[in-house]
């Protein structure tokens, strides 16, 4: 079985930390697209260019730029 999965990318800026977060898995593109879209539209500006959002981690809070994507993966049972 193929899922489709999303996953943001958050890049510290002006440091050197990059964090993964995984968002959710879908059994169809279309849904996984929906998520991909409305969490783009949070990272992103209407300038296009990307928002700096601080985000809370274990080692503590962090200033950075977000991007979102997904990709296919095979189900193993």
């Amino acid at each position: 079985m193929t899922v489709f999965a999303v996953i943001t990318i958050a890049r510290q800026v002006g440091g050197e930390y990059i964090f993964i977060k995984t968002e959710k898995a879908f059994t169809t593109a279309g849904k996984a697209d929906g998520l991909i879209q409305q969490l783009k539209k949070q990272y992103v500006g209407l300038d296009g260019q990307p928002k700096s959002m601080k985000i809370s981690t274990p080692q503590g809070d962090a200033i950075c730029q977000c991007e979102v994507g997904g990709f296919e993966l095979e189900l193993v049972e």
